[in-house]
């Protein structure tokens, strides 16, 4: 079965650290790409460098593009391959719940990775400190 092409890519080595945390977890992946984007790196070197990672990938089955966030270089070169390209979905928020779920579920459809994406993003934020301190019950707050 076909899977989906992954592009990772953020402000300096998040990307990079954020996949090999990944694959620590899920096992070694294949057909991925990740670019970093430093402070020596101009705008068309990134742009440059984004491009020669796809190229590189079978995007047969779509792309998934993983940026850190909205609105920075890395989702703005993105977008640009989103308005130029067919079956592309880019999503910021990078971390790392969004990362395993993605790489466990590459056999799927770009619009249910999207809300499947969308839906670990918001589960992944818990306030571990409130868990804790809502139960007296050390049962209702169990530490693995």
């Amino acid at each position: 079965m076909s899977q989906v092409a992954v592009l990772v890519t953020s402000h300096g080595e998040f990307a990079k650290h954020a996949l090999k945390s990944a694959e620590m977890i899920v096992g070694e992946q294949e057909n991925y790409g990740v670019v970093t984007v430093s402070m020596d790196l101009t705008l068309a070197d990134a742009e440059k460098e984004l491009a020669e990672e796809l190229n590189k990938l079978d995007r047969s089955a779509g792309t998934v593009i993983l940026v850190d966030i909205f609105g920075g270089t890395p989702s703005n070169m993105s977008g640009r391959i989103v308005l130029s390209e067919e079956n592309v979905l880019a999503v910021s928020g990078l971390n790392l719940p969004m990362l395993l779920d993605l790489l466990s579920n590459r056999e799927r459809s770009l619009d249910e990775i999207a809300e499947s994406l969308k839906s670990t993003y918001q589960e992944g934020f818990t306030n571990i400190t409130e868990q804790l301190n809502k139960g007296e019950d050390e049962d209702e707050c169990e530490i693995l």
